[in-house]
């Protein structure tokens, strides 16, 4: 099982893409600021090759892939507000 993780600074507005070369499960998730905030926001898409994702505030995003494959190939941009 394949896994990968970046991180993001983007503003709000912004749109993350994600391209992948089989389907895969994508988690977009914001990066907790102090060790009080005890959740994180969540955007999620399952079974797909790609996903567009608007991020809805400024701030550090995390981006995790989870594929089944060990050879995926992919691709991680975004598109400025």
């Amino acid at each position: 099982m394949a896994m990968v993780k970046a991180s993001l600074t983007l503003f709000g507005g912004d749109t993350v893409v994600v391209r992948c070369s089989e389907q895969c499960h994508i988690h977009l998730m914001s990066a907790k600021k102090r060790l009080s905030d005890a959740q994180s926001d969540i955007l999620s898409v399952q079974n797909r090759e790609s996903a567009y994702m608007t991020v809805p505030y400024s701030g550090t995003w995390n981006v995790l892939i989870d594929s089944h494959s060990q050879s995926l190939e992919h691709s991680i941009s975004y598109v400025p507000a």
